[in-house]
């Protein structure tokens, strides 16, 4: 007993389990294994396997089998547990692989996975993992990936990746709007997939079919300048180098693009190779929007420049994966080996890989039939005459590729729209009248530049009848600084498909600025709207009646010395944080009959040195929003603290303030917590520092005090 105990010993503390596991003539119980290996195992990687994340599915109310008993292909609702949270789902079998998918409730935080696929993990499942960081690593989109452990009731049904579904949530995630997600195949033996699957309404889908056929009649004529101006040509290279990689064969592949509607391009989307495709006959290709681009000197180029920096970068990610790497060996038993090799990277003859003949499929011309195409040529709207049109109508000035409204008068009664690629500037003493229900979209970067002392004006052309909305559409790459902006009257409206709920609409901008300007007489959804990207806001005034002052989405913002005055005859709630990151520096919030300050999502505030005063509530925080809140008066306001109750976790954490004369201090006391001091650290992930610099010292100049420039 002492040898063979001293044996197994050593065997399980010098071996990997990984490889144990697989000795041959050895059948051992799950549950037998995970005995011994308690017992005996002295491995380091052993230690970290309990942090493998489980997702517990319970009985259905619909059907009496549990998951892993679950017959056909329906949806079922089931009990979830897992990554801290419980509610119920619906779980259906996969229709192409082993497997499940899952769809959450779509009234999730945002920033949440909407939808995932469990398969069952195999020894290729560190191959896809390494696919998803390579891909990641060269700026493609691609779903989210990573290892967890299924029960269902109380059978454990092992290892399983989880790969996120790619639909809007998906979309959201990743900060893009105003996309519609377009699938197509590359096997001419499989007319199904010549044509786009597009997930939009009609009128889209006839836009976007025609688009594409189009360009893929230029292709078969040996013209490629149509699909340069429509595709990412960094995003086909990286693509195109994942699929060498891979070693994907394009005739069974499916692509998903991402299609920005405002920029006007289409993008391809990396998806990890887990369904094992029907091996495809032939040596052709369906004409397609990748492979014909790969010929042109500046993607050849980009692939070359992708490969180069995996080649410089190959010890690195390795070393940074490399505990990762070693749980899912130990887990799964696959052996030590190299599943990408930098010498597949870097094959200097990869290119060749996709020197395919094209053709059109079968039936082609007859399903093409009816479908309306656009020119052949797709011009700069900058050569358009409809923007000279513009031009010329209300004397704007053009020049290269800006817009200029100069000071003076323009009335408005028509929705004025200006393309990707051109920069709008209104400068000050610019007075806009808007006819009613009519806007103004930039899809390029908006300057708006008046002073205190001669503002940009935006106004109805008819009293009590509102315009629609200010709005910035753009695809994260534009930036947005307003200044001197007085505005009033705006209603909202619906443009290039996207609901601009705002008076002000700012949808993925890069960075926005906004200091010394007033909003007033909304009746929008809310008088700002901003959406993505990073935000700075200075003394910036608010007045009147409006459902909400401003709200945030997805921002790293600081707004400084905002005063927010409500009318106090409807609901207003001032400051609406649905996500991101806010600091709130300073600044006035008072008569409000809605909540002076609104978190709630995944949001996280903090509020400093700020007075809310006469509000219905002055602070409420709800969903996972976390809101700190220190060296505030808060004074006057029917409730002060109004933490959501129901949910886990610190609502708020309260730093000393000066309360006074308040009808309460707060609805419940669960999720507020007391904290003596702030630090350097905490206040350091809202991007500002613990103590602020004094303002400059007031000048004399010829004997007249002036403020410093």
């Amino acid at each position: 007993m002492l040898v063979v105990g001293g044996g197994l010993l050593g065997l399980f503390s010098l071996g990997r389990a990984a490889w144990l596991r697989q000795l041959p003539g050895i059948t051992v119980d799950p549950a037998e294994w995970s005995f011994f290996a308690r017992l005996f195992d002295r491995h380091p990687v052993a230690t970290t396997v309990p942090t493998l994340p489980v997702l517990a599915f319970g009985n259905s109310n619909e059907v009496s089998e549990c998951l892993h008993a679950q017959r056909g292909g329906a949806w079922r609702s089931r009990w979830f547990e897992g990554d801290g949270k419980s509610d119920s789902v619906e779980v259906r079998h996969q229709l192409d692989r082993m497997g499940y998918v899952v769809r959450f409730h779509k009234e999730g935080p945002a920033g949440t996975i909407r939808g995932v696929h469990l398969i069952p993990a195999d020894s290729l499942a560190l191959r896809e993992r390494w696919s998803h960081i390579l891909a990641t690593e060269l700026g493609l989109l691609t779903p989210a990936l990573r290892l967890v452990r299924v029960r269902s009731c109380d059978v454990d049904l092992g290892p399983h990746l989880e790969l996120e579904r790619i639909d809007d949530r998906f979309l959201l995630r990743h900060g893009l709007r105003g996309v519609t997600l377009v699938k197509m195949g590359m096997d001419p033996m499989r007319p199904d997939r010549q044509f786009p699957v597009i997930d939009a309404d009609s009128t889209e889908q006839v836009k976007l079919r025609g688009l594409i056929v189009r360009a893929m009649a230029e292709v078969a004529a040996g013209r490629t300048a149509m699909l340069t101006r429509i595709m990412d040509p960094d995003a086909v290279a990286a693509w195109a180098l994942m699929a060498w990689m891979d070693q994907r064969d394009l005739r069974s592949a499916t692509v998903t693009f991402a299609y920005d509607r405002i920029a006007g391009h289409f993008r391809p989307i990396h998806q990890v190779a887990l369904a094992t495709e029907p091996e495809a006959e032939g040596n052709e290709l369906l004409y397609n929007m990748i492979t014909p681009l790969l010929e042109l000197p500046e993607v050849r180029s980009r692939f070359m420049e992708l490969q180069e920096r995996i080649a410089s970068n190959w010890s690195a990610w390795h070393q940074r994966e490399a505990a990762t790497d070693n749980l899912w060996r130990s887990l799964l038993g696959v052996p030590d080996r190299a599943l990408h090799t930098v010498e597949r990277a870097t094959d200097p003859g990869a290119l060749d890989h996709f020197k395919w003949t094209m053709r059109a499929g079968p039936g082609h011309a007859t399903l093409a039939h009816g479908i309306p195409l656009p020119p052949a040529e797709v011009t700069s709207p900058s050569d358009t005459v409809e923007l000279v049109r513009l031009a010329e109508r209300y004397d704007l000035i053009l020049q290269g590729d800006s817009i200029l409204f100069p000071r003076g008068k323009y009335t408005i009664e028509e929705d004025l729209e200006f393309p990707a690629g051109h920069t709008v500037v209104m400068q000050q003493g610019a007075r806009l009248f808007l006819a009613p229900g009519r806007s103004i979209l930039v899809k390029g970067d908006l300057h708006i530049r008046g002073t205190l002392r001669n503002p940009v004006f935006i106004r109805p052309l008819e009293e009590g009848v509102g315009f629609g909305t200010i709005a910035l559409l753009g695809n994260g790459t534009q930036q947005c600084a307003i200044s001197g902006l007085y505005i009033s009257g705006g209603t909202g409206a619906k443009l290039a498909g996207m609901h601009c709920e705002g008076m002000v609409t700012i949808l993925a901008a890069a960075r926005t600025a906004i200091t010394s300007s007033v909003l007033q007489e909304s009746t929008a959804e809310a008088s700002l709207v901003v959406d993505g990207g990073e935000l700075r806001m200075d003394e910036v005034r608010w007045e009147d009646g409006a459902r909400h002052f401003a709200r945030l989405d997805q921002v790293r913002a600081v707004v400084r010395d905002p005063v927010m005055i409500g009318a106090r005859t409807n609901a207003t709630t001032g400051l609406w944080l649905r996500s991101g990151t806010v600091a709130v520096l300073g600044g006035t919030f008072t008569a409000m009959r809605g909540e002076a300050i609104r978190a709630e999502g995944s949001a996280q505030a903090l509020v400093r040195h700020a007075r809310l005063s006469r509000n219905a509530t002055a602070l409420y925080s709800g969903g996972q929003a976390e809101v700190l809140v220190e060296g505030c008066t808060i004074d006057a306001n029917e409730v002060a603290f109004a933490p959501a109750t129901g949910s886990p976790g610190d609502r708020f954490i309260r730093y000393p303030n000066t309360m006074l004369e308040n009808g309460k201090e707060h609805t419940s006391a669960s999720g507020i917590k007391d904290a003596s001091a702030l630090d350097a650290a905490t206040v350091s992930r809202f991007g500002v520092p613990l103590t602020e610099a004094p303002p400059p010292a007031p000048r004399r100049r010829g004997g007249v005090t002036r403020q410093a420039d």
